[in-house]
C-alpha cells in the first residue's frame, strides 16, 4: 500500500464527517443523526455500530464542543449522546430540544438528567448480570427472548414514568428490578436511554475482556486474542444468536421508532447484493509451497469459490504462479511469524515482523497486503509504551495500513478450561457475540482503523478431534440461522493445506451448499473493500413533504457487487407507493428486517444516486 492511501484510509472519518454536512455536491444538508461523543470512553465506537447497521446519515461532534446550542441541536431529528454530561447548560439545551419535539438517545444518563428519561437514580451499582430484552415492545420486537451478557459496570435506576424496554437480572431470574433501557415522551420529544455504555459492551463482548491483554490464560502455546475470552466470559448458549448484534439491533429498533415522528430513514443493509450471507475462505500457507497449493487452488476454483493464501515461506511460491491466482481472484497475502517470542510477545518486534513480511510480499509479487493472519495467530498483548492492551495487535497492523484482521478464530482444543469458545458442530456460533466485520477499539475506547472478522470455521478445532462432519455442521448452520433465521453472519473458512487431507471433502460440501444457497465465496480482501465501501456510502438531504420522502446516496469508492439501499415500507399509517432512482422509476424488493418491513433496491456503489420516493396518502 503507497504512503499516499495509507492516508487516505486515515483521513476517511474525516472525509465522511464534511461530506455528511454538506452533501453529495457540497450543497448544505440539514442532517437526520447527531453523535456527540469523545473519541474515548467509547464514543465514536456508536458511530461504528450506526454503520454497522446501516444509518450512515450521521455526523459526530464532539460533547465539549463550543458549537453546540439550541439552533445547531434543532437541526437533527436524533441526538445521541454518549456519555454522561456535566455541563449544567448543556444539559439543558437538550432538555428545551426534546421538550419542543426533538429524539434523545443517551448511555449511562447520570442523575442530572434523569427526569428527561423518566427514570430514578439509587444508590449501588450493577455488574456481572444479564440483559432481557421485552420482545413485547415495539423496540424488542423479533428480537431474541434469551438474556445477553453485560460485561460492563452500570448504574441502578428506578422508574418513574418511563416504560422498560430491557432489563437487568441474573441468569435465573423470572422477576426483574432495575431496567437496563427506557423509553420516555418529555414535553413534544421522546427520550430512550441504555443505563449502561452500549458500545463500550460491544466492544468487550466482540473483543474480550481487557483485563486479561497480554495474560496466557487458556494454556494453549503461544498468546492468542483468544486468551481474552477464557474465565467465563464468554456464556457460550448465546453463540447462536449472536448477542452483540443483537443489543446492537435494538439501538436500531430505538432509532427507527423514533425515526416515525420525524421523517423516514434509509439505511445499507449488510451484506452484498440483497444477500444474506457471505462466506470467505483463507488458508495459512505454513512451511507448504505452491506444487502443494496448487491441487487446493484448482479444487476450490472449480466450485466457483476463490481463496485467501498467507505465505509464510516466499521462497516456496514463485511470483508466475501467484500472478496467475491473483488474476483469477484469490489473494496472496503474508503469514508473519514471531512464534519465537509467542509467550509473550512485544509490540517493537511484533511491529518488526509485520513491516518486514508487507514488504516482502509487496517485492516479491507486486501486490501490497490488506488482510493478515499471524502464525500461531500470535497476539501482541502491550501497547508500544509495554502497558496491557487488548486492542495492541490490531494497532500494529492498523499502524501499518492494513485494512482487516483475520486472527480471531475458534480454536480452543486442549485449553486448561475445556471448550471456553463454545460447544463443536451445528450450534458452535460465534464466540465474538457477533456475525459483522466491525473495527476494532482501544480498552480507552478510541477507534482502531482495522476491521475484525471472526475466523468462525476452523479446520483445525475439528481435525485434532476427528470430526469431519462436525467442520461441515458448523458451517451449515452458521449459514442455516444467517439465511433463515436472522442471525447474520459473515462466515469465514479455513482450510490449512497442510490439514487439507482432512479438510477438502467438507469443505467441497461447504462450497457445495453454498453454491445451491447462491452464496458467493470470496477472499478476504474483497470482503475488506466491501466493508470499506459500504461504510464509506452516505445519505444526505433526506426530506419528508406532502407524503413524499427524498434522499441522497453518494458513494465514491468501486466495488464489483451491489450496494443495497433499504427505504422503510411503512411511516406511520402511509404505505409505500413507487421509487424514483435518478429521475426513472425502478423496481425494488419488500423485505423483513428483525420485524420492520423495507424495499430493498440494489444499486451499484461508486456513484451518487437521487431518490424520489412517494408514499399514499
Amino acid at each position: 500500500m503507497t504512503q499516499k492511501a495509507f492516508f487516505s484510509i486515515l483521513l476517511l472519518p474525516c472525509i465522511i464527517l464534511f461530506f455528511a454536512v454538506t452533501g453529495c455536491s457540497g450543497e448544505r444538508s440539514v442532517q437526520s443523526i447527531l453523535i456527540l461523543a469523545s473519541h474515548y470512553n467509547y464514543g465514536t465506537f456508536t458511530g461504528e455500530i450506526l454503520k454497522a447497521e446501516g444509518f450512515n446519515e450521521f455526523i459526530t461532534d464532539s460533547v465539549g464542543s463550543k458549537k453546540i446550542s439550541n439552533s445547531f441541536l434543532a437541526q437533527f431529528d436524533l441526538v445521541i449522546l454518549t456519555e454522561q454530561l456535566n455541563d449544567f447548560q448543556k444539559c439543558n439545551m437538550l432538555r428545551k430540544y426534546v421538550r419542543k419535539g426533538g429524539n434523545l438517545i443517551t448511555f449511562q444518563p447520570g442523575q442530572s438528567s434523569a427526569d428527561l428519561f423518566g427514570i430514578e437514580k439509587v444508590s449501588g451499582n450493577i455488574s456481572g448480570h444479564y440483559i432481557a430484552i421485552d420482545t413485547s415492545s415495539a423496540e424488542g420486537k423479533s428480537l431474541t427472548s434469551k438474556k445477553i451478557q453485560n460485561h460492563v459496570i452500570a448504574e441502578r435506576y428506578t422508574i418513574k414514568n418511563a416504560k422498560a424496554v430491557a432489563w437487568f437480572c441474573g441468569i435465573s431470574d423470572s422477576e426483574y428490578e432495575f431496567p437496563a433501557v427506557v423509553t420516555n415522551s418529555f414535553g413534544k420529544g421522546r427520550t430512550a436511554a441504555f443505563l449502561y455504555s452500549l458500545p463500550r459492551n460491544i466492544a468487550f463482548t466482540r473483543q474480550g475482556n481487557p483485563e486479561l491483554a497480554g495474560i496466557e490464560k487458556d494454556s494453549i502455546p503461544g498468546l492468542r486474542a483468544m486468551d481474552l475470552f477464557t474465565d467465563g466470559w464468554v456464556d457460550t448458549s448465546n453463540n447462536v444468536f449472536n448477542q452483540a448484534d443483537e443489543q446492537m439491533s435494538l439501538l436500531s429498533h430505538c432509532i427507527e421508532r423514533m425515526s416515525k415522528y420525524a421523517k423516514p430513514l434509509p439505511r445499507v443493509w449488510y451484506f452484498p447484493d440483497a444477500l444474506n450471507c457471505l462466506v470467505t475462505l483463507t488458508n495459512d500457507g505454513e512451511f507448504k509451497g505452491e506444487k502443494d497449493f496448487e491441487p487446493q487452488f484448482r479444487d476450490v476454483d472449480s466450485m466457483g469459490a476463490k481463496m485467501s493464501l498467507y505465505v509464510l515461506e516466499t521462497d516456496k511460491v514463485t511470483k508466475q504462479w501467484a500472478e496467475k491466482w491473483i488474476a483469477r481472484g484469490f489473494e496472496i497475502s503474508g503469514h508473519p511469524d514471531d512464534t519465537r517470542e509467542a509467550d509473550g510477545p512485544v509490540w517493537s518486534n511484533m511491529d518488526k515482523e509485520l513491516s518486514a513480511k508487507m514488504k516482502e510480499i509487496s517485492e516479491l509479487y507486486g501486490v501490497p497486503m490488506s488482510t493478515v493472519v499471524n502464525h500461531w495467530f500470535v497476539w501482541c498483548g502491550n501497547n508500544e509504551s509495554g502497558d496491557p492492551e487488548f486492542s495492541a495487535q490490531a494497532e500494529i497492523e492498523a499502524k501499518n495500513g492494513l485494512l482487516m484482521d483475520v486472527n480471531y478464530a475458534h480454536y480452543d482444543n486442549n485449553s486448561g478450561q475445556g471448550h471456553f469458545l463454545g460447544p463443536m458442530g451445528s450450534r458452535q456460533g460465534n464466540f465474538t457475540g457477533s456475525g459483522l466485520p466491525m473495527r476494532f477499539a482501544e480498552s480507552s475506547g478510541k477507534m482502531v482503523n482495522i476491521y475484525q472478522h471472526l475466523n468462525n470455521v476452523y479446520d483445525q478445532q475439528y481435525n485434532e478431534n476427528q470430526d469431519p462432519e462436525g467442520f461441515y455442521s458448523c458451517f451449515k448452520g452458521l449459514m442455516d440461522r444467517s439465511l433463515n433465521k436472522e442471525v447474520y453472519s459473515f462466515i469465514s473458512i479455513k482450510s490449512h493445506n497442510d490439514e487439507y487431507y482432512f479438510s477438502r471433502d467438507p469443505l467441497m460440501k461447504m462450497l457445495a451448499y453454498a453454491g445451491r444457497n447462491g452464496i458467493p465465496v470470496w477472499t478476504a480482501s474483497k470482503l475488506s473493500e466491501f466493508v470499506r465501501m459500504r461504510d464509506e456510502a452516505r445519505f444526505s438531504s433526506i426530506s419528508w413533504s406532502d407524503n413524499k420522502m427524498s434522499f441522497k446516496l453518494c458513494s465514491s469508492l468501486k466495488h464489483s457487487s451491489g450496494l443495497t439501499v433499504m427505504i422503510p415500507l411503512l411511516y406511520r399509517d402511509k404505505k409505500l407507493m413507487g421509487i424514483e432512482c435518478n429521475g426513472e422509476e425502478v423496481a425494488y424488493a419488500k423485505r423483513s428486517v428483525k420485524g420492520y418491513d423495507y424495499a430493498f433496491l440494489t444499486v451499484q456503489p461508486g456513484a451518487d444516486y437521487s431518490f424520489k420516493i412517494a408514499f399514499n396518502y
